[in-house]
């Protein structure tokens, strides 16, 4: 079927775009000494994270349980969780996926230390946790110099084991330029040397020493003392990386295949993709550098100005641009990971012709 055949609104993902993305994130991973962890919620698939683990990825990051469960079905042997896990539903899925796969979990407080070690001493088992390390963000995680006594706090719990440290730089997307980006690669990379290397004279082993976004991951000129790595965005890239400097447009592999339903009056036209289709992410953490709600693939200068649900207002001069009823667009999102997750397949495209149906394996699984 040709891509002009396709019902729109519609995502589509170029194939050899999306298949060259990760490839070379895999390349960076080996070039560096770093083991790959991509972290899987960007596109919640099945398919996607197949290709990610013949490309080398070691393991994956995931946001939710539902996402885990999903990748260890597809073949994943190894899951980092991203964020701590609380509640008894939870937990009792925490163990049995601990029966698939190798688990870690992520902690950054004393009381879910202690939900988790009382399971663990139910069941007869230990979770190997990391301690979630805040380096800019200021969401999860404890700083650097909180460590030792975070880790003594610990000491009395018998069902969880330290085996390491993880961040997540997502400051970085307020940067508005790369060498921003590049400053907050620079301290995620030294707060989780810093809290290794007091684990360390703790005398824990560090197996884990985790850092990771896209945007810093591409940048960050030495990786010494990292032993992992867990971008996401990569796979697709959005108008969200382009802003930062980190790829050119033509790396985008997610767009949205619309249609032009109304020109109602000369530098204004309705298109069918709206909210539901794009997500109002309009930049995040403080960027400005963002234009509207995506960029129009081949007309630039055409700024989608607004979503309603089911809609989308696009605005542009008209002695440049002459858009008609029925004409065609593609756009990429500003966020692709949160766009990936609104759908339930996504078109994959080789040369114009769709030769793949995706199935968002984890959408909605956000428990």
């Amino acid at each position: 079927m040709n891509i002009k055949d396709l019902d729109t609104p519609c995502l589509v993902v170029d194939l050899d775009q999306l298949e060259k993305n990760i490839e070379e994130m895999g390349v960076l991973a080996k070039d560096h000494g770093v083991a790959l962890w991509p972290m899987v919620k960007t596109h919640k698939s099945e398919y996607i994270v197949k290709k990610q683990l013949e490309n080398g990825a070691e393991g994956v990051l995931a946001a939710k349980l539902g996402e885990a469960e999903k990748m260890v079905e597809a073949g994943a042997k190894k899951v980092m969780m991203a964020y701590p896990i609380i509640g008894e539903g939870k937990l009792k899925r925490l163990v049995a996926l601990t029966e698939k796969a190798e688990v870690f979990c992520s902690i950054d407080s004393l009381e879910v230390a202690e939900i988790l070690n009382e399971k663990a001493i139910t069941e007869g088992i230990v979770f190997q946790c990391i301690i979630l390390i805040d380096s800019g963000l200021k969401r999860l995680g404890i700083a650097p110099h909180e460590v030792k006594k975070f880790y003594n706090s610990l000491a009395r719990l018998q069902g969880i084991k330290i085996v390491g440290v993880g961040t997540h730089g997502g400051h970085v997307y307020g940067a508005m330029n790369t060498e921003s980006v590049m400053k907050a690669g620079e301290e995620e990379k030294q707060s989780v040397l810093k809290a290794s290397e007091i684990l360390e004279g703790l005398g824990v082993t560090c197996h884990i020493i985790a850092l990771g976004s896209t945007p810093t991951v591409m940048v960050m000129e030495s990786y010494k003392g990292i032993k992992q790595i867990r971008p996401g965005n990569y796979v697709f890239y959005d108008a969200i990386q382009v802003a930062l400097g980190v790829v050119p447009l033509e790396n985008c592999a997610l767009r949205l295949l619309t249609t032009v339903l109304s020109v109602p009056e000369a530098g204004r036209a309705i298109i069918d993709g709206g909210s539901k289709m794009l997500g109002l992410d309009a930049g995040a953490h403080g960027n400005t550098n963002i234009r509207g709600y995506g960029i129009v693939k081949e007309k630039p200068w055409i700024v989608v100005q607004g979503l309603s649900e089911e809609l989308g207002k696009l605005s542009y001069h008209p002695d440049e641009v002459n858009l008609k009823v029925g004409e065609r667009l593609e756009i990429i999102p500003n966020h692709a990971c949160s766009v990936a997750n609104l759908v339930e397949k996504i078109y994959g495209v080789r040369n114009n012709e769709v030769v793949e149906e995706i199935i968002v394996t984890a959408r909605g699984l956000s428990q």
